[in-house]
């Protein structure tokens, strides 16, 4: 079994440093709640796109040292190791924003923050540095997928399974944390990290 997730939404959580830095921004009232989801589509229709994509740089750059491990994920990655699967991180991240193509270098600060939660410890995850690619276009996602033969493929964004360059044969799994309506298409939805866990590793028992 070779298992390949997404990180941004997949693995790590920015919902609580968007609303935040949202806030601090003024791009929202401050009795507002809500997750990363609401909090996009409110900014958009408020203040439009661009505002959404400098606020995106600000928080996937400089504040990403806030951001949080999504519950379930570390289990799934041991359930991985456990049952002798291989694990790789493939995520749709430029080097820089293109909001902010003088700042924080994305890559770095994902790979830092990885470290720091304990993603290349004996005692945390456990993956090498040579098991995370960045890759610049969802297309190249795809390609990487594929190169890697992927057997499972863990993603937030249904996009990603509808690209006519994802590999045919890799089970898609939709980690969907909405409220709305589960969305349907060729992919099997999961609302959490445990249910992906459950699926993925109790066939056959």
């Amino acid at each position: 079994m070779k298992v390949g997730i997404d990180f941004d939404n997949t693995l790590v959580s920015y919902d609580d440093i968007f609303l935040r830095a949202a806030i601090e921004r003024k791009l929202l009232p401050e009795h507002f709640t809500g997750d990363k989801t609401e909090v996009r589509d409110s900014i958009r229709s408020l203040v439009g796109d661009e505002q959404w994509a400098k606020l995106q740089a600000e928080v996937y750059g400089r504040r990403m040292a806030e951001a949080t491990m999504i519950e379930g994920a570390s289990d799934f990655v041991a359930a991985c190791r456990a049952n002798n699967a291989t694990v790789s991180i493939v995520s749709h991240k430029t080097r820089f924003a293109a909001a902010d193509p003088g700042g924080a270098d994305l890559h770095e600060v994902a790979i830092l923050w990885m470290e720091r939660n304990r993603f290349f410890s004996k005692d945390g995850l456990r993956l090498e540095r040579d098991d995370v690619f960045f890759e610049p276009t969802r297309k190249a996602k795809c390609r990487r997928i594929a190169a890697l033969e992927c057997s499972h493929f863990v993603d937030d964004l249904e996009e990603v399974f509808r690209e006519p360059d994802f590999p045919s044969g890799v089970e898609r799994l939709l980690l969907y944390r909405g409220q709305n309506k589960l969305p349907a298409g060729p992919f099997t939805v999961f609302a959490d990290w445990d249910a992906i866990t459950e699926a993925v590793f109790s066939r056959g028992r």
